[in-house]
């Protein structure tokens, strides 16, 4: 095995700029804001284009505005990593930006080496929904897949089409229904990697340097509401034969809720299955709950309740199931205290079950050779990445698609005081690399 090493002090040099593209302040800690084809955004990923053609790199934009780094030899087959530069409102700089870094930095370091395929890098668009309520805009796009209703999506005053329109891209290709990623280009994916922060505890609290992700998680998301009766909270006496209690019932479905997840886990202790409950009679765009929860008073029987519900799982079966166990939960427990259950839909999107078998043991197999402690774990939040797994190549098979996992500081994301130091993106940059020369083997 061919070894490559990447210093943290490489990392450092391409932060030391980085950090300086999207702050809020003048430390890195007082956050970042990159909205999806913002000017920041592309500022972030012409400083990726400008040290990647300093390298000997050649560099292309597609249509939709995601940037393309590859190694100048001519092969017909491509190993790829990629991840994205946008954050979310207030956001970190390692969210994506970490897995940007690390593939130039892995690409690099390999470009003179001998090997039988290109290296590529793609640094996708607007992964974040946070600023048009849409995921992965440029990955979607770039494979057709991104429908033409959300060029109407806005954000800070502007619609998706325009800001594209204003970051040079081109929204006619998204209504026509185009790809920017041909089927040629597609079919020679050998394979597709995307190193990120874990967004969550566990390698930290384990004092695991690498994660070899098996699977990515997707969500459904549902607004249950809850319609009772106000009524006055001293001459109403208690029990359902007088009160239709919308907050007592809220109260049994949410703790119902967590007892059913646990009978599903006491029969499989492995079992990939989370949810949480995240809105509860907050959420101000719906107009008719902000009107039915403004009743709401100390001296009144709660007459209306609603909450956000999702359920994440790499197994679209397994949270099928399970969904339909809940679902008729909280409608028989609202029924209970003479309340009605209604849920609607917000979104549903498709997990990944099991990423490459192979390319997780190649990363193990690195891992060893480096000495960096590993583990085995699902992705709980979607990347690009995912999206890629789903690609079907004309010869009947998904595009082989790898994750590697670093640590982040006390499992933060999101937020200012997201964090990863150089010495674990490095690490992680070493595993991309080695894995990135070695191939699909």
């Amino acid at each position: 095995m061919q070894k490559i090493t990447i210093s943290a002090q490489t990392i450092d040099t391409h932060y030391a700029v980085l950090n300086r593209i999207g702050g809020l302040g003048d430390q890195p800690q007082d956050g970042f804001s990159r909205a999806a084809y913002s000017d920041e955004e592309t500022a972030a990923m012409q400083y990726i284009e400008q040290q990647a053609m300093q390298a000997g790199l050649t560099t292309r934009w597609d249509a939709i505005g995601n940037l393309c780094v590859e190694t100048k030899q001519d092969h017909a087959d491509w190993v790829e990593c990629g991840s994205h530069v946008d954050t979310v409102s207030q956001g970190g700089n390692f969210d994506g930006l970490a897995g940007v870094v690390a593939g130039l930095v892995a690409i690099i370091a390999c470009k003179d080496l001998k090997r039988a395929h290109g290296l590529r890098l793609r640094v996708w668009r607007g992964e974040e929904s946070a600023s048009f309520g849409i995921t992965s805009i440029g990955a979607y796009a770039a494979f057709g897949q991104l429908s033409a209703s959300h060029l109407e999506a806005s954000y800070d005053g502007q619609s998706l089409a325009q800001a594209m329109l204003a970051q040079d891209a081109q929204p006619h290709t998204i209504q026509a229904g185009k790809a920017s990623i041909n089927q040629h280009e597609l079919d020679h994916i050998l394979a597709h990697i995307e190193l990120h922060i874990e967004q969550g505890i566990v390698l930290e609290k384990e004092g695991v340097d690498i994660g070899i992700v098996s699977g990515i998680r997707a969500s459904a998301r549902f607004w249950v509401s809850l319609e009772g009766e106000f009524d006055h909270s001293g001459a109403t006496p208690m029990g359902t034969k007088y009160r239709k209690d919308s907050h007592l019932a809220l109260a049994y479905i949410l703790v119902g809720l967590d007892q059913l997840l646990k009978e599903y886990q006491s029969k499989t202790p492995q079992l990939d299955l989370v949810q949480t409950i995240g809105h509860i009679n907050n959420h101000a765009e719906h107009n008719a709950q902000k009107q039915a929860t403004a009743q709401h008073a100390i001296s009144k029987v709660s007459g209306y309740a609603y909450f956000s519900f999702e359920v994440r799982s790499c197994d679209d079966q397994l949270r099928q199931r399970y969904l339909e166990e809940a679902k008729a939960f909280i409608k028989k427990t609202a029924a209970t205290f003479v309340v009605q259950a209604n849920i609607q839909t917000i979104s549903q999107s498709t997990g990944v079950p099991k990423l490459d078998a192979q390319l997780q043991q190649q990363s193990q197999h690195i891992c060893d050779a480096f000495g960096y402690r590993h583990r085995s774990l699902a992705s709980g939040a979607w990347h690009d990445a995912a999206l890629v797994a789903q690609q079907q190549q004309s010869r009947l098979k998904n595009v082989p698609v790898a994750m590697i996992f670093i640590p982040c500081l006390k499992g933060k994301s999101h937020a200012p005081e997201e964090f990863s130091s150089s010495q674990q993106i490095a690490k992680g940059a070493s595993v991309l690399a080695t894995l990135m020369q070695q191939g699909h083997e």
